[in-house]
This record gives C-alpha cells, sequence and structure tokens, in this order.
C-alpha cells in the first residue's frame, strides 16, 4: 500500500504575544487529524491589524521560538518575516506548497477567523486548495459556525468528529478539531503586562520570562 502525503500543517498569527491558547490546542488538533508537522508562521504585518502590532516581527519571532521548543511536531518559518511588509495567508499557502511539494498543506485556524474567511484574500482559492482545521475559539462552537458561515463555506464543514481520511462527501474538507475552548488572547495579557499582573497561567515560562526582560508591553 502506498504511504500517504506527509501532512503538514500552516498556522499564522501575529503572535503578539504567543500564548497557552496557541499551543496545547494545536498539539490537540494535530494529534486528532494526524498532522506530521504544525509550521507556525508569524506575520510581518498582519492584513487583518492595520494599526500594526504591539511587539516588533523580530520579538514576536523570537517568543515563537521559545513557545513551540517543547512540541516535536512544531515548526517556524520566517517567510512572512524576513518578506517584510503585508503578507497575505494565500501567498504563504502557495510558496509552501511550492517549496514542500511532496506534503499535503493543511490550513490550521481558529473558529474566530473561520467567520470572517469570506473577507480573507482569495478564499475561495484557499477552500479549494486546501483542507482547513478549525480549532474552537470561544464564542464560535461548530453550531455557531453552521449557523453564521456563507452556505458555500458551512457546506464544507465536516461532521464533528469526523477526521481527514474518513469516508467523507467531497465537499467535506473543513475539520473541526474538538478540542477545549480557548479562552486567552494576546489582547487581554498585553493589558495584564501592562498592570503589571501574573501571566503564568497564560503563558510558557520562558515567553512570560522574555517579554518581561525586553519590556515589550510595559506601561510607558
Amino acid at each position: 500500500m502506498r504511504n500517504r502525503a506527509q501532512r503538514l500543517g500552516l498556522y499564522g498569527g501575529s503572535f503578539d504575544p504567543i500564548h497557552r491558547g496557541h499551543l496545547a490546542p494545536v498539539e490537540e488538533a494535530a494529534a486528532a487529524m494526524g498532522l506530521d508537522e504544525v509550521l507556525f508562521v508569524p506575520a510581518c504585518s498582519p492584513p487583518h491589524k492595520p494599526q500594526g502590532s504591539s511587539a516588533s516581527a523580530f520579538h514576536r519571532f523570537a517568543m515563537c521560538a521559545l513557545a513551540i521548543e517543547p512540541y516535536p511536531r512544531f515548526r517556524l518559518s520566517d517567510y512572512e518575516a524576513q518578506r517584510g511588509g503585508t503578507t497575505y495567508t494565500v501567498e504563504t499557502l502557495r510558496h509552501v506548497r511550492a517549496t514542500r511539494p511532496e506534503s499535503e498543506v493543511f490550513l490550521v485556524l481558529g473558529s474566530d477567523s473561520l467567520a470572517a474567511f469570506s473577507s480573507w484574500r482569495s478564499w475561495q482559492e484557499i477552500l479549494d486548495d486546501h483542507r482547513l482545521v478549525v480549532i474552537y475559539r470561544e464564542p464560535w462552537d461548530y453550531a455557531a459556525l453552521k449557523e453564521g458561515l456563507p452556505a458555500e463555506i458551512a457546506a464544507r464543514l465536516a461532521p464533528v468528529g469526523a477526521r481527514p481520511g474518513d469516508d467523507l462527501p467531497e465537499e467535506a474538507t473543513v475539520f473541526w478539531a474538538g478540542n477545549a475552548p480557548v479562552t486567552i488572547t494576546s489582547t487581554w495579557i498585553r493589558n495584564a503586562a501592562r498592570a503589571g499582573e501574573r501571566l503564568d497561567e497564560s503563558l510558557p515560562p520562558a515567553v512570560e520570562g522574555y517579554l518581561r526582560r525586553q519590556r515589550l508591553y510595559a506601561a510607558p
């Protein structure tokens, strides 16, 4: 029997800062979906944040490197950070497919991002060319997505519990990861850091140590 192609997940974001809600749920999803690797791609200038990120691309990349170190299947890409400016997800996916032709590339994203997916550049191309793995982020659970998504996207949702390789309709290409809901946000962490609050429950120790040393989100 021919071996299946390597499954590579691509998980992008501003990661300003990266936190526990970016890590354990993605690891759970990767294990459930049979992803061999997950490529974390920190954005240089996120297209959905015209005001820019609070921390520079350099610092956000450094924090990602520290955060993913304990996870054997996680990798880090500097493609968007090195490219500079705004890079859209569809462009990064094209780049990864060109440089990793032996891999099947899955897009990993939060359910909040899927809720706004029809506003993404070339979202139809992404949907046609890739399978998606959706991480549950409150308040967008499966039922809310099914009801609130445009019909063309909602029709792609595989049933809860379905996995790549299952006997599914051809159009079922968006998979629900089934992780515990993510309630942490980077915005809350930045505000808590400015207020001097404890962050050990929300951040890996190496990331908290780095942002404290660099005073990335400290009050002026």
